[in-house]
């Protein structure tokens, strides 16, 4: 597959994409040195908090779930801060919402005056969130949904629930536009000529709000772009690049392969799974797209491997979580030190930026 050439793309995506990370190697690192969990040598600011964190997943399934953990538990011990953990091991009790409610109560039961919780990625998903919130209140204490955000309805009615993320809306534009200008770049990707851009997509989990607006939103950026488009093939992975290669696999098998244009994944372990597939089966790459930017995606769009992604910066999603919780447990205000805004007065969303060679050469 050609090595698409992101660098000379940059300008193009920016304009298109018109998000603030758009700039130098300096100002992005800038950016991220500008965290809320800066502290000078041997202070510990957090000392005197107990925070829960209560998190869904077994580790080695979901990369970026990985990744907040561990900046979440660094960043606690550097502070001094006291974490108490519970794993809800998300692919054995995904829809046993009883399972996780009951960690989140034991947490605030052994002193944890706020709780971050990643819930289960199931169908119990906002019922393992109310109950968690409900009785966080009863016994006066916070919840912070971290990565899953809390529906509306929680925060209308609640006082003590807070979410950290990024716009699950955005990161769909974010792909599609990105996806629509490349398509302008490279016109040997309409390899029938009909200009309709025929793809594949690897979805997350069925049912799930993120799922449907990264896909969703997608598509709405294609189409105001003036893309036409034709789904070839779809597959729920659970979010799992296993089953994203296994999908892969099967379209491999069907032919249908053969007839898409590009590939796009509703995450980079997915869009992995798919690039898993096809040079397993030995067939040409296709142009392929995730989300999430993770480190494994950027050195395959390095190689040529994958066309592009969108960064979400998962890491600074953890450090916003961990402060938020500090701040709470402290008395203090609940956004204070951190650079971004609370909106609404309950929610922070942590910006994505598109993957340019400022990304590619990290």
């Amino acid at each position: 597959m050609q090595k698409w050439q992101l660098a000379s793309l940059t300008a193009a995506l920016c304009a298109a994409l018109a998000v603030s990370a758009c700039g130098d190697q300096t100002a992005q690192k800038s950016n991220q040195t500008q965290t809320p969990t800066a502290t000078t040598k041997n202070s510990q600011p957090g000392k005197g908090a107990v925070i829960g964190f209560a998190h869904c997943c077994i580790r080695g399934e979901i990369s970026t779930m990985d990744s907040v953990e561990d900046t979440i538990k660094q960043v606690a011990e550097e502070r001094g801060a006291k974490l108490l953990y519970a794993n809800a091991e998300d692919s054995k009790h995904r829809d046993d919402a009883d399972f996780q409610v009951n960690q989140v109560k034991q947490l605030i039961d052994q002193g944890a005056k706020v709780v971050i919780l990643i819930t289960s990625n199931g169908k119990k998903m906002k019922e393992i969130q109310q109950a968690s919130v409900e009785y966080a209140q009863s016994k006066g204490a916070y919840i912070i949904a971290a990565r899953r955000p809390l529906p509306k309805a929680i925060h209308s009615r609640f006082g003590n629930a807070f979410s950290v993320s990024s716009s699950t809306e955005a990161a769909g534009l974010h792909q599609g536009k990105m996806v629509a200008t490349m398509w302008k770049q490279y016109p040997e990707w309409d390899k029938n000529g009909d200009g309709k851009v025929q793809y594949g997509i690897l979805q997350g989990l069925e049912g799930n709000p993120k799922t449907i607006a990264r896909t969703k939103n997608f598509l709405n950026a294609m189409n105001a772009d003036g893309r036409e488009v034709e789904r070839i093939a779809t597959a729920d992975t659970d979010w799992e690049r296993n089953k994203a290669k296994e999908a892969v696999a099967q379209w491999i098998k069907s032919g249908q392969i053969n007839k898409m244009e590009i590939l796009v994944a509703n995450s980079d372990d997915l869009a992995l799974g798919g690039l898993d597939a096809l040079k397993e089966a030995n067939k040409p790459l296709l142009p392929i797209f995730g989300l999430n930017a993770i480190d494994e995606a950027q050195e395959a769009i390095k190689k040529g491997e994958m066309a592009g992604s969108v960064l979400q910066d998962v890491p600074q999603q953890g450090r916003v979580a961990y402060r938020l919780a500090e701040n709470l447990a402290l008395g203090k205000r609940a956004n204070d030190g951190i650079d971004l805004e609370l909106e609404g007065g309950h929610t922070i969303n942590v910006p994505y930026a598109i993957v340019t060679k400022v990304n590619e050469n990290k």
